[in-house]
């Protein structure tokens, strides 16, 4: 997904967070990072394991422990939610808020997502023995190019990208970067605050209804209308986080919501139910508390310490790369590289299996450097130009309590 860093200022930490806190308002904040990273470790791990035995105790739980890697994408959507929102709560008040925030986020997303377009629906097909990898994406591209991906997906019913099926969720992030800076635009720090807590439980409950009364599985799945809940309750953490109080209200919560939400959500991973895609609200609130914690505590806290690791921080780096180059990789590399051919070597499926998991992330992580170092890093270096940075006038309304006569309806 999209490397995101907090925006940079000068502005001080607010009350609620201490001098020695992870949460800095205006500082970058590594372990965020460090949160990307094992967003990308999950779904990596999740993308190549789905070959994994269950014929004996350890294949059911390794296959039942890396299908859980499929939540990592509601971790990046939480996370976006959250970074995006403080980068737009920041410049609001700002010069070219409108005008730097899209430029800034084009040179992060556009450059890798149309070059990989460009190699597997067009590029590919002048090499013959490659030419009908992507044939799916390529009959559809018209919505890849749009980023209506997964409006094509939801009118369809159907996963119909092949390799290229998780650009639904590129889709997604790319249709809340264009709407949500403008509400937050219109609105007040604290309606923005109320109106995110609404949208998301409406997001959630028509997702619900939908798949409750409809027989399309993949609407609920991939639609924005249906995802957007996890982003906004990202945008809610942001939007909170920088009121006087802080998170402070919310931790308590923690210690309650955290593990009936987990407890449900693995019942549901583990019987492999649907439940109407409850799980699909679940995990953003798990994560969500987890980054409750780690924003909340201490630099020498344990969560700070974990999400610092460096090579979760460096896999956050890479990971927008890594998410958009796995699934392509697979069909790439299958002559040389697949499950059948390391069991033929091995003569052992679990060993297989986990040679491969091992052989395709080393691959993606190769891949997703030479993204970096060839094109990604040039063009962030361009961001130059459309600075973001200083206190907002959005954000010092945030920092002051309103009396309740006077508070924005």
């Amino acid at each position: 997904m999209s490397a995101f860093t907090c925006s940079q200022g000068s502005v001080p930490a607010t009350d609620s967070a201490p001098a020695d806190s992870v949460w800095r308002l205006g500082k970058h904040i590594p372990q965020l990072d460090g949160v990307r990273g094992l967003a990308i470790l999950i779904v990596t791990l999740y993308r190549f394991s789905k070959e994994l035995p269950t014929d004996t105790w350890m294949g059911k739980l390794l296959h039942t422990g890396f299908a859980l890697g499929d939540r990592g994408v509601d971790l990046f959507f939480v996370l976006s939610g959250f970074l995006i929102t403080g980068i737009l709560v920041d410049a609001k008040g700002h010069k070219h808020y409108f005008g730097h925030f899209l430029a800034r986020r084009s040179l992060r997303i556009f450059p890798l997502y149309f070059f990989a377009l460009f190699l597997f629906v067009i590029a590919i097909r002048w090499f013959p023995p490659y030419r009908d990898l992507y044939a799916q994406a390529a009959e559809n591209q018209f919505f890849l190019w749009t980023y209506l991906t997964n409006v094509k997906m939801s009118i369809q019913g159907a996963w119909c990208f092949g390799y290229l099926d998780h650009f639904w969720s590129l889709a997604v992030e790319e249709h809340f970067y264009l709407v949500w800076p403008v509400v937050l635009f219109f609105c007040s720090p604290r309606l923005a605050l109320r109106l995110a807590c609404v949208l998301a439980v409406l997001s959630s409950t028509s997702r619900i209804a939908f798949a409750m009364l409809t027989e399309n599985g993949v609407a609920p799945d991939v639609l924005t209308l249906f995802r957007c809940d996890a982003l906004l309750i990202g945008s809610t953490l942001a939007l909170q986080i920088r009121t006087p109080a802080g998170l402070a209200p919310l931790r308590k919560w923690t210690w309650a919501v955290l593990p009936t939400c987990l407890l449900i959500g693995l019942a549901c991973a583990v019987t492999e139910r649907r439940v109407f895609t409850i799980s699909h609200t679940l995990w953003p609130l798990i994560w969500a508390c987890v980054l409750i914690w780690l924003l909340t505590a201490a630099e020498r806290n344990w969560i700070a310490r974990l999400f610092n690791l460096t090579p979760l921080r460096k896999l956050g780096k890479y990971s927008y790369a890594m998410y958009v180059f796995q699934s392509p990789l697979i069909p790439l590399t299958a002559p040389v590289l697949s499950v059948s051919i390391l069991t033929a070597l091995t003569s052992n499926a679990l060993v297989a299996n986990l040679a491969y998991v091992a052989g395709m992330f080393a691959l993606t992580l190769g891949a997703a450097l030479l993204s970096w170092y060839l094109l990604e890093s040039h063009c962030l270096k361009l961001k130059a130009w459309f600075p973001t940075t200083g206190e907002s006038r959005m954000a010092r309304q945030l920092k002051t309590p309103t009396p309740a006569s006077s508070a924005p309806s």
